[in-house]
């Protein structure tokens, strides 16, 4: 592996711990499509929500591999007088899985834990957002990070 890379889970686990926005990278007919979304982590399954209708939801819909990627501390690294001494540094997870639609029990277990991850604390929801809301979970089959610090 690369200098900089690792699949140390518990690296992995405290840059996703300490990420609010993941980076989604998914295809559809036109073109490939990034998508910024909040997320929540539990074991080797990401939960993101969703509506029910547009191309985000279009793409996972099709259950094809999607990519995704997330970075914390970042900054610029001062080097010397020269362009190529510049760089920055950061903490970073990449990696890439399958989507899934879930089912209703866990579709409030995904919502819970992206309110906690986001919000500190379990809040109530509005009863009417909730047949408009679908939840996925992304199952990972490869996941690393790079950290530059």
């Amino acid at each position: 592996m690369r200098k900089g890379y690792t699949e140390n889970e518990t690296a992995i686990a405290n840059i996703l711990t300490e990420a609010n926005i993941l980076w989604l990278a998914l295809t559809d007919n036109d073109a490939p499509y990034c998508v910024p979304v909040n997320f929540a982590v539990e074991g080797n399954v990401i939960y993101i929500h969703s509506g029910k209708r547009g191309r985000k939801a279009a793409c996972l819909n099709t259950g094809a591999t999607v990519a995704f990627s997330t970075a914390v501390d970042v900054r610029m690294r001062q080097g010397g007088d020269n362009a190529c001494d510049q760089g920055y540094l950061f903490r970073s997870v990449m990696g890439h899985g399958t989507p899934r639609l879930v089912d209703d029990d866990e579709k409030m277990h995904g919502l819970d834990l992206l309110t906690v991850k986001h919000l500190g604390k379990q809040l109530p929801y509005k009863e009417a957002a909730l047949p408009a809301t679908v939840v996925y979970a992304i199952d990972v089959e490869n996941i690393s990070a790079r950290i530059k610090e």
